[in-house]
């Protein structure tokens, strides 16, 4: 009885809370509509919660295993909370370890670690109940869609009720950015960064709040998924090269993406520590040595370019169009391969829409970050997950972005109809 009144209690305060901040409120949507969408997100952390109570899923569950890891956190935050934030900082180990793989590194440790101190916070506050811990962290997860949402309808005239759909309600990114793990967070830190560097770009100057806050998104980011926020900034200086130089955009995107793979190459000239291509290899082989029922069986994959050439096309089947329909081995599948049919679906009708003007500056440049940003992540999880159910996870966080392109040609159409 006490678990579900403190849910009920603090789920009324984060809905009373959420509609009378000024960033929400600035998003153009109704209180209705902010109410209604923070309750999915709730409802969609409650489903995440409950499938990995099941016996098939629990014993290898991150959620529930930070969870009761959390509850010892709680108690030493309590009685030491001095030593308790100076462990964020400590390991175990006689050095911190690669930055990039898991084996005995800090800052593997440090991803799982952080989303540990979140909840034994929390905890202080719900008295360890993890389904009241799930309002506190989709609190914090609502402000990364609410940033897109208010990017995307400030820069495009898209439709209202698409733009929700495809900023909030994906299914997978629903499912998998609202439960308690680290998915959330990245993909909040990776949104809102970009919302400060629109701003910056709209104003023409930079604003130091804004540069302060992007700092240390990006540290939160970096400790969360590294690879990721590494690859956010290159990202952004083709979005910004094309913001000022918008007639060389496509000049400025190829020889950013051949440099790229020219520096990715040559890494491995300066020592086997730096070399990039090895810790995609050794990435992968952690994956391989992953039990589960969805794993892929991919080619060799060696440290010179002919082979990664040769893996490429495997990479993208498993980044773009995994998991395929042959291969659905249970119930949970299903919406995960519906949705890669619906995204290439409509991928494909896109095509076939005609704009009645061309896109500004503004415009084609951010749907130019959008593209690269995905496809490179996409591209960069495909060399190295082996997993089908592991990549739905890993897609889930750029999807919105990926969709964009594809939501503003569909508005388009939208309106065509309407007329």
């Amino acid at each position: 009885m006490q678990t579900i009144a403190v849910f009920v209690i603090y789920f009324l305060l984060f809905t009373w809370l959420i509609g009378r901040i000024a960033f929400i409120k600035n998003a153009g949507l109704q209180k209705g509509w902010i109410w209604g969408l923070f309750s999915i997100k709730i409802l969609a952390g409650l489903a995440y919660g409950l499938f990995y109570l099941q016996p098939a899923y629990n014993a290898t569950s991150d959620t529930w295993h930070f969870f009761e890891l959390s509850k010892g956190e709680t108690d030493w935050l309590l009685n030491d909370p001095r030593a308790f934030f100076k462990d964020i900082f400590v390991y175990g180990y006689g050095h911190s370890g690669n930055l990039f793989l898991g084996e005995n590194s800090y800052w593997n440790d440090l991803k799982s670690n952080i989303i540990i101190k979140l909840l034994a916070i929390c905890n202080v506050f719900t008295f360890k109940n993890y389904y009241a811990d799930i309002i506190f962290f989709n609190f914090f997860f609502f402000f990364g869609p609410i940033a897109l949402y208010r990017l995307v309808r400030s820069t495009f005239d898209t439709n209202k009720i698409l733009t929700v759909a495809i900023v909030f309600l994906i299914p997978s990114f629903l499912f998998w950015c609202s439960g308690i793990h680290k998915d959330g967070l990245i993909f909040s830190c990776t949104a809102l960064i970009i919302f400060h560097v629109q701003k910056q770009l709209n104003e023409r100057k930079f604003i130091s709040s804004s540069i302060i806050w992007m700092i240390v998104l990006f540290i939160l980011l970096f400790a969360l998924r590294n690879f990721m926020a590494l690859l956010l900034v290159p990202s952004l200086l083709i979005w910004m090269l094309a913001f000022f130089y918008p007639k060389r955009s496509a000049l400025i995107t190829a020889i950013a993406v051949f440099s790229g793979v020219l520096l990715f190459f040559l890494s491995g000239t300066i020592s086997n520590e730096t070399s990039l291509p090895q810790y995609i290899i050794e990435k992968q082989n952690e994956f391989k040595q992953l039990s589960g029922t969805s794993q892929i069986y991919v080619p060799l994959l060696e440290n010179t370019v002919s082979s990664f050439a040769r893996f490429l096309p495997t990479a993208i089947d498993i980044a773009f169009f995994r998991p395929h329909i042959t291969e659905i081995n249970n119930l949970s599948y299903v919406p995960a391969a519906a949705e890669i049919i619906v995204l290439w679906a409509a991928i494909i009708v896109s095509f076939f829409i005609k704009k009645n003007s061309p896109y500004s500056k503004q415009q084609s440049s951010f749907l130019l970050f959008c593209v690269v940003f995905s496809v490179l992540f996409l591209l960069l999880a495909g060399y190295t997950i082996t997993f089908s159910g592991a990549i739905v996870r890993y897609r889930a966080t750029v999807l919105p972005f990926l969709f964009i392109p594809v939501l503003n040609r569909l508005s388009a159409l939208i309106k065509y109809k309407k007329k």
